[in-house]
């Protein structure tokens, strides 16, 4: 089952033990039936979440199914926790909102939420936690901004995104971005496309800086998407899933491994994060922690 959620296909996991890859696929199934459900460790051994949570959705590919479809999780930014997911057939409002219902049954302490530009997201964050707040990943905003200058083809209007880049390069304060946002308005007031996108800043203002509202909140998802790409190497072993009870076993399975996992490689302020796990971060004071694999 390991080696499985590690990404070795079950042609290789069956030649490795003398069977076929059919019995491969069922032993490795029966294995991640037994594992407890991402939500109900959680439930049972964890209460010391820093309330500050990344969302994002990751489509894997399932055996039948036209398109991809989504598994939607998030990740306690200060100890790198998982604390539950939801897999689903959209990453829509009502699959988010699922989501954030299941976050609150868990009793999670939820103060402030990042993510890219998924509306959704928001919305649904403040059906279930109404007084939270939405930090809009900047480096997501800043692409769209470059996106609609063209300047990867059109060097025109550099000098200008780098007035931008200046703008979110580190938290600041309100009155420092202002006096910044101020200022390049003065210098680009003749051009419509600038002063377009300069009202636009000004208007999701709260969400590009909703980390002064929240102490600790980062300004992107970039810890979320490093998760991303390394379960995305994980699936592009696997080539997608055989069913869709497979793919949520080993998903559960997945995250799990990856809260059990000591980290190795966390640098910066997170280097104190070295040889430890994160759900051994998040456990319940006075719990041993516990093993699963």
């Amino acid at each position: 089952m390991r080696k499985h959620l590690d990404g070795i296909s079950f042609r290789k996991l069956g030649d490795e033990a003398g069977f076929s890859q059919m019995s491969a696929y069922r032993r490795c199934l029966l294995a991640l039936s037994k594992l407890p459900h991402l939500a109900d460790v959680t439930r049972h051994y964890c209460n010391r979440f820093s309330g500050i949570l990344l969302v994002d959705g990751k489509f894997v590919k399932v055996a039948g199914l036209k398109d991809k479809i989504p598994v939607i999780y998030g990740i306690d930014y200060l100890t790198h926790d998982i604390p539950t997911y939801v897999f689903s057939v959209s990453e829509n409002y009502l699959s988010l909102l699922k989501f954030f219902q299941a976050l609150r049954l868990l009793n999670y302490p939820l103060k402030s939420i990042v993510s890219d530009d998924n509306l959704n997201i928001p919305e649904a964050c403040f059906k279930v936690y109404p007084q939270a707040s939405w930090q809009l990943c900047t480096n997501h905003f800043k692409e769209n901004i470059r996106k609609s200058l063209e300047i990867r083809t059109n060097p025109f209007y550099q000098p200008f995104m780098q007035r931008i880049e200046n703008l979110f390069r580190s938290k600041i304060s309100l009155d420092n971005f202002n006096k910044l946002a101020k200022e390049t308005l003065q210098d680009y007031l003749k051009d419509e496309l600038c002063v377009r996108i300069l009202l636009d800043i000004e208007r999701r203002k709260s969400n590009l800086l909703a980390y002064l509202q929240v102490k600790g909140t980062p300004t992107t998802n970039n810890l979320i998407e490093c998760f991303n790409s390394h379960l995305q190497g994980r699936l592009e072993t696997i080539k997608g899933f055989a069913s869709f009870k497979h793919a949520e076993l080993w998903l559960n399975g997945y995250f799990l491994r990856r809260r059990c996992q000591k980290f190795t490689d966390c640098e910066g302020k997170f280097k104190h994060l070295n040889n430890k796990t994160s759900l051994g971060q998040t456990l319940k004071r006075n719990l041993d922690l516990p093993r699963f694999f």
